[in-house]
């Protein structure tokens, strides 16, 4: 039996590879490498992972974090390397409460350009001239994540 973590694995890999490459221009406008060593096994990780930028500030959404655990790391504030267009920078990450006023933003923002998403944070059709119904802002609450990432250098 092949589980998903036998296909997700080599996938990352080569995406990491591919956007620690001199090609990482076909992929790096929409993706990065987050690095940082694990809070319990010092082990050190890279995945490559979906962002938005404004500025200083690094938005990684998740969907379905209960099915994953690298982002735990980052409940409370945590150091790590953000690889982002080909450039190393070292960043401050923190998972955002489902429940703040601050993580709705970036999941509308992305929403509204990516209205396909709605299927990966809740399974629902998003509509760009409602915006977030309350029904699909409690289903974003539950199946989605967001980590913030500030940039140090």
């Amino acid at each position: 039996m092949i589980l998903l973590n036998d296909l997700v694995s080599p996938m990352n890999r080569l995406v990491v590879s591919l956007l620690r490459s001199r090609l990482h221009g076909f992929a790096s406008r929409g993706l990065m490498v987050v690095s940082w060593s694990g809070r319990s096994s010092g082990r050190r990780f890279s995945i490559p992972v979906g962002y938005q930028r404004d500025g200083d500030v690094v938005m990684v959404l998740l969907s379905k974090p209960a099915e994953k655990n690298w982002w735990k790391n980052f409940r409370s504030p945590w150091p790590a390397e953000l690889l982002i267009q080909g450039r190393s920078r070292t960043a401050m990450g923190h998972w955002i409460d489902p429940g703040s006023a601050e993580f709705l933003a970036p999941i509308e923002a992305t929403l509204q350009r990516l209205p396909w998403m709605g299927s990966q944070f809740g399974g629902f059709k998003f509509d760009r001239r409602i915006g977030l119904t309350d029904d699909q802002k409690r289903l974003v609450r539950e199946k989605a994540g967001v980590i913030r990432f500030e940039l140090t250098s």
